[in-house]
């Protein structure tokens, strides 16, 4: 699997991790993949700066590519899952008296997993470096 690889600035340090800047591309504009090319504003993450970058560098930071589609299945497809287990919940409680209520049932379960999902990542995510960017390399 290739790994997610962006050229940032470093603007922070704290202990072993760094709060880095990504510096967009030109690419960015055209692209719809993450928020840097909607939005003109600053993209920040911490990185685990085992490299001891300083701040006013430029670095490359590396994500794994299976962090990256585990956590989109967990932000995208759980709360969709979630939606469509409780349209059939509603449906099968109600049958198709109300509609309303079925629709009711599906948005409450998105709620409940977009919950659980805030959740784990308080508890568990941030607590592991799996969904953490790596500086990689310091450029010069």
């Amino acid at each position: 699997m290739n790994n997610l690889r962006e050229k940032a600035l470093i603007v922070e340090t704290k202990d072993e991790f760094a709060k880095v800047v990504i510096i967009r591309t030109s690419a960015c504009d055209n692209c719809s993949t993450c928020s840097l090319g909607s939005k003109k504003k600053p993209h920040y993450v911490w990185a685990k700066n085992s490299l001891n970058a300083k701040v006013g560098q430029t670095v490359e930071i590396e994500l794994e590519e299976a962090a990256l589609l585990s956590a989109t299945f967990i932000i995208y497809i759980i709360p969709l899952l979630a939606f469509l287990v409780g349209i059939f919940f509603g449906f099968k409680v109600v049958g198709e008296k109300s509609e309303l209520i079925i629709l009711f049932t599906g948005i409450v379960a998105m709620i409940i997993s977009f919950l659980g999902i805030h959740l784990f990542n308080n508890m568990v995510a941030e607590k592991s470096n799996r969904y953490k960017s790596s500086i990689v390399r310091v450029c010069e």
